[in-house]
Order: structure tokens, then C-alpha cells, then sequence
């Protein structure tokens, strides 16, 4: 009986602890991820914006996607990569109007996804 109930006790510390590194992980990244897009949002709003500074966040997106996998769904994943390319594309060509309005919703996204997979009760009900 305490065998039992002492395995039904390390199995349900060793799912909240999982379910707390996942929430941490992902948040940190997407935090990280955001910072990089607010600079690169208030370039574009400057109009200062170069194929560089998009080229840097697209690189820097493409790494921490490496590891993201293993945690959400390649779907949202795939959503982050469209709004991206075409925002970064429209860096590049100087259409700055149209690519601020994509860093936007970008911006967005990288505040509800890790909310989305945050340790909560709304998220598990």
C-alpha cells in the first residue's frame, strides 16, 4: 500500500515538474522572441529597418524553433514561420507599412502561445 501510494505520488511530482519546465521553457523562449521583434518593430516604424536586422531575428527564430518542436505543436510553429517570411520580406523590399502590421500580429502571437501552454487551470480544464 505505500509502495503504491508512494509511486502514485513521485509519478504526479515528476507531471507537475515536467508540466513547470515546459511552461518556463516555452515563456523564456517566447520572451526572448519578442524582445527581438520589438526592435525590429521599432526600426521599421523608424523606417531604419535593414535585410540585416530581418535576416537576424529570422536566424535567431530558426534556432529556437530547433528545440520548440519537442514542446508545441509544429502547427503553431508553422503560423510563426508564415507571419514571419512575409514580414521579413517586406522589410527587405522597404514596404515598411505592410511589415509593421505583420511584427504586429507576430507580437501577438508570441504573448498567447506561451499562454496557451502555461501550467494553468484554464489550460487544463
Amino acid at each position: 500500500m505505500v509502495k503504491a501510494l508512494l509511486s502514485i505520488l513521485l509519478s504526479l511530482l515528476l507531471i507537475v515538474g515536467a508540466a513547470t519546465f515546459e511552461g518556463w521553457y516555452v515563456r523564456d523562449t517566447f520572451d526572448e522572441f519578442s524582445s527581438q521583434l520589438q526592435t525590429l518593430y521599432r526600426k521599421i516604424e523608424e523606417k531604419s529597418a535593414t535585410r540585416g536586422d530581418a535576416e537576424a531575428v529570422r536566424t535567431s527564430w530558426n534556432e529556437k524553433k530547433k528545440s520548440l518542436h519537442v514542446w508545441i505543436p509544429h502547427n503553431d510553429i508553422s503560423y510563426i514561420d508564415y507571419w514571419l517570411s512575409e514580414g521579413l520580406s517586406l522589410t527587405e523590399t522597404g514596404n515598411f507599412d505592410d511589415a509593421r502590421g505583420k511584427i504586429e500580429v507576430l507580437l501577438e502571437i508570441s504573448r498567447n502561445i506561451p499562454a496557451a501552454y502555461a501550467f494553468s487551470f484554464e489550460n487544463i480544464f
